[in-house]
């Protein structure tokens, strides 16, 4: 029999699962804004940062795991701090920014990840499965697919010919505007991750296609996970 949860255990809750509706509010908008971006495209960096300030302040400050929180806070300001000079770059100093993608996409991809290995933790350990666990759960899934989009992106900067030119808007050039195809590249990668479509590599180019071929994985796997999470709990509340 469960112990009763104390006042503050019940506010920790409360606060943990109004984060979980921020966060996935903060990404569907994120999603929804894309199409913006192509014209204003300060819009990418800012979502990432606001995204990322959400998943500290009102998840990772009230989680129920609470080891190795350093670990994440650490993390997520290496990445917002490296937006900002990776935007800088891209602004000023194109071809020297370039050389910075690949550090760009490594923080911003072991963030979001250590992120969702910790929310599915988080998610597994909550004592009820709620609404706000849902949005907890679908929250990590849209994550998966914004991170896709970082790392098609940082492909693309790398190496253009991977990716089939119909699919990138209109009269944009990768190489002088790499931050408009970006928006691009997110729509590329959630496609992925509902294995919808992966026509966005180039036939015969290997490396976009196992870029794709992960991302779909990694969604798979992820709602995997959360399906034996679901039936877990509706095992144990059953046997109550």
């Amino acid at each position: 029999m469960r112990k009763p949860f104390t006042p503050q255990e019940k506010q920790r809750i409360r606060r943990r699962h109004h984060g979980y509706a921020y966060l996935l509010t903060v990404v569907t908008v994120a999603v929804l804004v894309q199409p913006l971006a192509l014209n204003w495209p300060l819009l990418t960096s800012l979502n990432s940062i606001i995204m990322a300030t959400v998943m500290m302040l009102f998840l990772t400050k009230n989680s129920a795991v609470r080891a190795h929180k350093r670990w994440l806070y650490a993390l997520g300001m290496s990445a917002i701090g490296f937006e900002v000079i990776w935007l800088i770059g891209m602004a000023n100093l194109p071809a020297f920014a370039k050389h910075l993608t690949l550090v760009h996409l490594l923080l911003w991809a072991l963030f979001i990840g250590y992120f969702i290995l910790r929310k599915v933790h988080s998610l597994m350990l909550e004592p009820y499965v709620t609404v706000y666990v849902l949005m907890g759960a679908c929250s990590g899934y849209l994550l998966i697919g914004y991170a896709g989009g970082f790392l098609l992106h940082s492909l693309l900067i790398w190496h253009p010919a991977a990716m089939d030119p119909a699919y990138l808007p209109a009269g944009i050039d990768p190489a002088a505007q790499p931050l408009k195809v970006f928006p691009a590249m997110v729509s590329a990668s959630f496609e992925a991750l509902t294995t919808l479509s992966n026509g966005v590599s180039r036939p015969g180019d290997l490396g976009s296609r196992v870029c794709c071929l992960s991302i779909a994985i990694v969604g798979q796997l992820y709602v995997a996970m959360l399906i034996g999470l679901i039936l877990g709990r509706f095992n144990q509340t059953m046997r109550r």
